[in-house]
C-alpha cells in the first residue's frame, strides 16, 4: 500500500518505523521546500503536491503540528486518501465541514490516533467498570516537557506554542479521550489551567479539570512541569479501589486499606502503537471506525469550550 507521511517529528518517525514493520508499504515523506532535503529514516521525499499526485497514495499519516491537521486532512481527502490523523483532530474545527463532506463523498476512512485506547491497563479498567457500582475516577498525568525530546531547545516544539496547537490540554488529551471511552462520553468540563513555569513559550503547562460524565464524576490533573513522570487512573467503586499505572503497565486492587490483587502486563508502549496500526489498516473499509474524525471532533469541541471559559 502507498503511504505518505506529513510531518517527521518524533511521532511521525515512530509511525514510519512501525509502518516498515507492519507490511510491504511504499512509504514517502511529504516535505515542504523550506526544509533541507533528506531525513533520518532515509524515506523518499515528495516536495510538492504535483509529485504527491503522481505517487497516488492510498493513505496519509498526518503527524504535523496540531494546528495544521485539518488543513492537511482536507487536501488529502480531496485526493481520495484514507486518513490516519495524530491526536487531537485539530485546535480549531473551522475546516471540519469540508472534511466531513469529502469523507461522505469519497467514502474515506479516518482515524484520530489516541493510542492509549490500546493500552492493556485501559482495556482492563474498561472491563472492571462493568462490575459493581462506580463512584469516582481520578487521573494524574505528569511529565517534564524538556525531557520529551533530546533537542537543544524544546521550546521550538509545537507542544510549547499556543499558535501551533500546543499546551497540556491538547497534547495530553489522551486522558480526556480514554475517560470519554471508559465512561460513555463527556458532558462538560470545569476547572482551571494556566502557565506557571518556563517550559513553554506561551501555552498552558498545567490543567486541573472536573469532568461530568454520564456515569459519574472525574478529576483530571495534567502538567508539563513535574520531574517525576506518572500516568495513573484510580477508580473508586462502592466495595473496592482499582488503580492502573500506565507507565509501569500494572493494576492493583484494594479493599479496606489492603492491596488484594496486583497484576503486571507484558509488553511496552510500542506494542500499543503496533495494535493501533493493525486496527487502522484492518478497518480501511469502515468510514465510521473507532475515533473517526466526526467522533474525535466532539472531544475537540468540549476542550475548546473549556478553554474559552477560563
Amino acid at each position: 500500500m502507498k503511504v505518505v507521511l506529513f510531518g517527521l517529528g518524533s511521532i511521525g518517525q515512530r509511525h514510519a518505523a512501525l509502518l516498515r514493520e507492519h507490511g510491504r508499504h511504499d512509504i514517502r515523506a511529504f516535505r515542504s521546500g523550506k526544509g533541507k532535503k533528506g531525513n533520518a529514516l532515509k524515506l523518499p521525499e515528495l516536495r510538492d503536491w504535483k509529485a504527491l499526485r503522481a505517487f497516488k497514495p492510498d493513505v496519509a499519516f498526518i503527524t504535523n503540528p496540531t494546528s495544521l491537521h485539518l488543513t492537511t486532512a482536507v487536501r488529502c481527502a480531496r485526493e481520495g486518501m484514507h486518513l490516519f490523523i495524530e491526536k487531537p483532530l485539530d485546535a480549531s474545527l473551522a475546516k471540519l465541514p469540508e472534511l466531513l463532506k469529502e469523507i461522505r463523498r469519497r467514502k474515506i476512512a479516518t482515524y484520530v490516533a489516541y493510542v492509549l485506547r490500546f493500552h492493556p491497563v485501559i482495556r482492563y479498567l474498561k472491563r472492571e467498570l462493568k462490575k459493581g457500582k462506580f463512584c469516582h475516577l481520578r487521573v494524574v498525568t505528569t511529565s517534564y516537557l524538556p525531557t520529551w525530546q533530546p533537542r537543544p531547545d524544546h521550546r521550538k516544539r509545537y507542544s510549547a506554542r499556543r499558535s501551533l496547537g500546543g499546551g497540556v490540554i491538547y497534547d495530553l488529551s489522551h486522558e480526556l479521550d480514554y475517560v470519554k471511552d471508559l465512561l460513555g462520553g463527556i458532558r462538560s468540563l470545569k476547572g482551571q489551567y494556566g502557565r506557571r513555569g518556563q517550559v513553554t513559550v506561551d501555552a498552558e503547562d498545567y490543567a486541573d479539570i472536573l469532568v461530568n460524565t454520564p456515569r459519574g464524576p472525574v478529576n483530571i490533573h495534567i502538567n508539563f512541569l513535574s520531574h517525576a513522570r506518572q500516568r495513573t487512573v484510580q477508580i473508586d467503586f462502592e466495595d473496592r479501589q482499582v488503580t492502573g499505572d500506565l507507565v509501569n503497565f500494572t493494576v492493583s486492587e484494594f479493599r479496606r486499606g489492603k492491596r488484594v490483587k496486583h497484576r503486571k502486563f507484558a509488553g511496552a508502549l510500542k506494542d500499543c502503537f503496533r495494535a493501533q496500526l493493525k486496527y487502522f489498516f484492518a478497518h480501511l473499509n469502515d468510514p465510521r471506525m473507532m475515533n473517526w474524525a466526526g467522533e474525535a471532533a466532539e472531544l475537540v469541541g468540549v476542550m475548546n469550550a473549556f478553554k474559552s471559559h477560563k
